[in-house]
């Protein structure tokens, strides 16, 4: 009726937003979605037009936070789904590329100035939560489980008032950045850390493109170091060893605090500090396996192309387990029809389409649900048993207890997601600056300067094995091989590192 009256007024409705209960959440998710949608409705609605009047002849689509994306038509409709897009776009493009080397559980880990970002794959997908929050704000809609701390190449070190070493979450930014770029930063920062040991080299920083003062770098070290009575060089490796402690602590909480052991995984390291750091961080977590996808700095960029177009159908309808069939198959059913019409109206095929199917459920009493995922081919014959069974695993890995408990359970919600896969991908290979042979030098680790081979990543050799401490120069990252790592280019691009 408001549409009808006032055409021009762009309104935002909660079922259209969110159609599951609690309603403070609800209200919350719908306000702030209505709040973003006059602004992301304008800059698309400019950018389709000019993307036209310049001749473009392809399709604009919009990354989501739940790890596809959407036309930009459609996202004029669900500005919501924007939030975090981001760093979403980093796990899905590390998950492609590390599948095209075997690898489909993984623990991606996304380095880069202001912060850092670790989500958990399992199976190729990675994990989803139906809830997030921005500026204290609950906003219930599909997301990445994606952690995040502040730690980053421009995280700056400080001493807190009880004379602790710290990190971040302060960051340096891009203005006026680490002390090392020369734009009038003073504060020691990660990057300027690992200037210091050694790790990154002045004359191979951006590719040799951009001029790095080392002298600089060690001042901003000075206070910290006659704080804590050591070296510039101890000084500066105890804030590289602070922020890896950081990171670690963020991977486990989307692991064994999701009832995930991380050494079941493969490490994923991008962004531009991420492949420097990875060795360091697999150790502290007992992980054997490290995947560092090539042009490591731009896996983000990638995973915008490479993302399925996908869309999620909800509906709470409180349903407790009886004895016999459960009848959710026919709002199972009703959800899938509804996305397969959203679909045809995108202009995408919905014959196409994949679905998955999710119950969300609870002991009866509790006061937050359990998503439980079921076997799309065998809806209609799904039992008490089958959902019990489903409910109760998962809440054993979550909690570490529910198996056996005997306790009623029902279902609060049903969750469709639909997914129209985007096909063939582009590849994704090295490339850079002029190969140089690799040469020796000095960097600071473990207490000690030892000899430490660079080299450049365009120099590297599908099947090579690199079995000492190297350091390997990228235009977008750099990669250090610890003492103790072995490293081989696979021949998706990939390189491999493993504990020797």
């Amino acid at each position: 009726m408001i549409e009808a009256a006032i055409p021009d007024l762009l309104v935002t409705r909660s079922s259209e937003i969110v159609r599951i209960f609690r309603e403070f959440e609800r209200a919350s998710t719908t306000s702030l979605s209505a709040f973003v949608q006059p602004v992301i409705d304008r800059y698309l609605g400019r950018l389709e037009a000019n993307l036209k009047e310049d001749g473009f002849k392809g399709h604009l689509t919009v990354m989501q936070s739940n790890g596809g994306r959407l036309p930009a038509t459609a996202m004029r409709r669900s500005a919501i789904t924007a939030l975090f897009s981001g760093p979403a776009a980093g796990v899905v493009g590390a998950a492609r590329q590390s599948s095209k080397s075997g690898f489909k559980n993984l623990i991606t880990f996304d380095m880069g100035g202001t912060s850092t970002d670790v989500c958990l794959v399992d199976n190729g997908r990675p994990a989803l939560t139906m809830e997030t929050e921005i500026g204290g704000l609950p906003v219930m809609t599909p997301v990445l489980d994606i952690v995040t701390v502040g730690g980053g190449g421009g995280s700056i070190a400080w001493i807190d008032d009880g004379g602790m070493l710290r990190v971040g979450p302060q960051s340096a930014g891009a203005d006026p950045g680490p002390a090392c770029y020369g734009f009038g930063g003073k504060l020691p920062t990660v990057t300027d850390a690992q200037v210091v040991r050694g790790a990154v080299r002045p004359e191979a920083f951006l590719g040799g493109r951009m001029k790095i003062d080392v002298e600089a770098a060690r001042n901003a070290f000075t206070e910290i170091a006659e704080f804590f009575s050591m070296s510039i060089d101890e000084a500066a490796e105890s804030v590289v060893r602070l922020v890896n402690s950081n990171i670690v602590r963020a991977i486990q909480l989307v692991s064994t605090e999701r009832g995930r052991d991380p050494r079941d995984y493969a490490l994923v390291p991008f962004g531009g500090g991420g492949p420097l750091h990875a060795a360091s961080i697999a150790e502290e977590l007992g992980i054997e396996t490290i995947c560092i996808p090539p042009n490591a700095g731009v896996i983000s960029a990638f995973g915008l192309l490479a993302s399925d177009f996908v869309k999620f159908g909800n509906r709470t309808q409180k349903m407790p387990m009886k004895d016999g069939p459960v009848d959710g198959a026919a709002i199972f059913q009703e959800l899938r029809d509804e996305l397969k019409e959203e679909f045809k109206q995108m202009g995408l095929p919905s014959e196409e389409l994949e679905f998955t199917y999710t119950a969300d459920m609870r002991f009866v009493g509790q006061a937050f649900e359990l998503g439980v995922e079921l076997p799309g081919d065998r809806l209609q014959s799904l039992t008490v048993k089958d959902f019990g069974d489903g409910f109760e695993q998962a809440h054993f890995r979550m909690f570490y207890h529910g198996v056996g408990a005997n306790r009623p359970i029902e279902i609060v919600s049903f969750r469709v997601g639909a997914t129209y896969p985007v096909g063939e991908i582009p590849e994704l290979t090295s490339t850079g600056d002029a190969v140089h042979s690799p040469a020796e030098h000095p960097v600071f680790d473990g207490g000690e300067w030892i000899s430490c081979q660079h080299m450049a990543s365009e120099s590297l050799k599908t099947g090579v094995k690199i079995d000492k401490p190297t350091i390997i120069e990228g235009s977008t990252a750099t990669t250090f091989v610890t003492s103790g790592w072995q490293a081989e280019l696979d021949a998706a691009s990939n390189l491999i590192m493993k504990r020797s």
